[in-house]
């Protein structure tokens, strides 16, 4: 039968360790700073919690009884862990770090910020890793249960469990292939805009809803071709029809010379594109996640004004 956790007074751990390294009662009272009857006493208390005698006085101080040797050897690691895991994390050091960040995220960040963030990291690290899993509906109790270390969203969770930090906002701008038969000017304007086919991402994934904004504004619809499920065939769709897309510039900057695409300035006024950081609170004081952060806002910072 197990022992009820609630019916030990577990400030008298520490008590019984002390005793044991020391050998002497009067020794393990100093180094605890107590009076030597305060820790009778909690001695007495600790025998009859455990129906031991725990220790023998002696000549040279105490001997312990099978019990309570027994007992050190199992709680000594343990109490050792929990000072580990309860002291003040003021420092951390990345070089020497093997920790893994948890990123949930849609491919958009993947494809802009990751590169750049993980060559930071590794100039600083070759043993910290990450883990960029895709959002979901179960994102905000992965977040708030810190089985994720930071989520990236254009849409904010309301919860006051989780911290919120707008990270940047972009731009919507229009690409297509360089050789597109009906858009060979500098500009695409509203009716050509509105006359071609467009590929576009599920309603979930778009950063921004932007069919309710120009529905709401114009009362239009794009005409859309092909619906993908990530940025990577949205790119390379483009980059292979006529169809044409909308995305956020840092998107449209990296990738475009790359697939041969040119980009627009997106024919009306739309609302910037913006992006969250968000993580719990549980983590908000702890160094590593601090670092991580910083580190994240630098990717974003480089890329900003790779951009401008």
């Amino acid at each position: 039968m197990k022992l009820n956790l609630r019916s030990v007074d577990l400030n008298l751990l520490p008590i019984f360790e002390a005793i044991m390294e020391t050998g002497q009662f009067s020794r393990a009272a100093e180094r605890l700073a107590m009076s030597q009857p305060a820790l009778s006493a909690a001695v007495q208390r600790l025998r009859a919690t455990l129906n031991d005698p725990l220790f023998t006085r002696t000549s040279k101080g105490v001997v312990p009884t099978p019990r309570a040797q027994a007992l050190y050897e199992e709680l000594h690691q343990g109490l050792e862990q929990l000072r580990h895991s309860l002291a003040p994390k003021s420092q951390f050091n990345p070089a020497h770090s093997k920790q893994c960040f948890r990123v949930m995220s849609g491919d958009f960040f993947e494809f802009v910020i990751l590169p750049t963030l993980m060559s930071g990291i590794q100039q600083h690290s070759q043993g910290i890793t990450m883990k960029v899993t895709p959002i979901g509906d179960y994102s905000p109790q992965h977040l708030i249960q810190s089985e994720t270390d930071l989520l990236l969203d254009a849409f904010p969770i309301d919860d006051d469990r989780i911290i919120k930090e707008l990270l940047t906002e972009d731009e919507l701008v229009v690409i297509a292939r360089q050789d597109h038969p009906e858009l060979t000017q500098e500009t695409v304007s509203r009716e050509q805009f509105f006359n071609a086919v467009h590929v576009v991402l599920p309603e979930r994934n778009r950063v921004l809803p932007l069919d309710k904004i120009l529905g709401n504004k114009l009362g239009k619809k794009r005409k859309v071709g092909l619906q993908v499920t990530q940025y990577s065939s949205l790119l390379v769709a483009v980059a292979g029809s006529d169809f044409i897309a909308t995305i956020p510039k840092s998107l449209a900057t990296q990738y475009a010379q790359r697939l041969n695409f040119k980009v627009f300035a997106f024919p009306m006024d739309v609302p910037l594109v913006p992006i969250y950081m968000m993580w719990t609170r549980a983590l908000d004081k702890d160094p590593a996640h601090q670092w991580f952060i910083q580190c994240v806002k630098s990717a974003y910072g480089q890329l900003k004004s790779s951009t401008v």
